[in-house]
């Protein structure tokens, strides 16, 4: 089973993955922007081309080789940051080949900004470049193929709502 829990920075996406991982016996793809960062990678509003790719790249190679996950984030969520960060519409196009060619999940659980920011001290903590990343992420969903689950309020009532919506294979 593999499940992508999406949308921007600081919504509670590592908090539920490895909850959700630890129920289901799941592995959890953890977010690579931390390793990223200590690696000397750029992580803000001014993120580059270089950075992005390596960030994609890494995120494909993780969800090749690990079959069954919870993904803290996941190749959806890259597209989108390409999307808003870049202005190269050639480049956009190759990403989402890859992201088309790649992401393949059985459960899309979308958490959508319900509180505030907190610095971790390498992501951006500008809430207009969030809600940005927000607003891209929902006409992403909107406008695609794929079906998608809203999951809201406390860390117990998103996991209620989780477990109400997946069913173990």
């Amino acid at each position: 089973m593999k499940i992508a829990i999406v949308w921007a920075h600081w919504v509670g996406k590592t908090t539920l993955s490895t909850i959700l991982a630890e129920e289901l016996g799941l592995a959890v793809i953890k977010d690579i922007v931390p390793e990223a960062y200590h690696l000397g990678f750029t992580i803000n509003e001014e993120t580059p081309i270089e950075t992005q790719i390596w960030l994609t790249a890494k995120q494909i190679e993780l969800e090749r080789n690990i079959v069954n996950f919870v993904a803290d984030k996941c190749l959806i969520d890259y597209y989108i940051y390409w999307d808003v960060l870049l202005d190269d519409t050639d480049v956009k196009k190759v990403l989402k080949k890859l992201i088309d060619r790649n992401a393949s999940y059985d459960y899309i659980l979308y958490i959508p900004i319900e509180f505030p920011l907190v610095d971790d001290g390498l992501r951006s903590m500008n809430p207009d470049f969030q809600r940005l990343i927000d607003a891209r992420y929902h006409e992403y969903l909107e406008d695609s193929w794929l079906e998608y689950h809203i999951i809201k309020w406390s860390i117990e009532d998103r996991l209620k709502t989780i477990r109400k919506i997946i069913t173990p294979k």
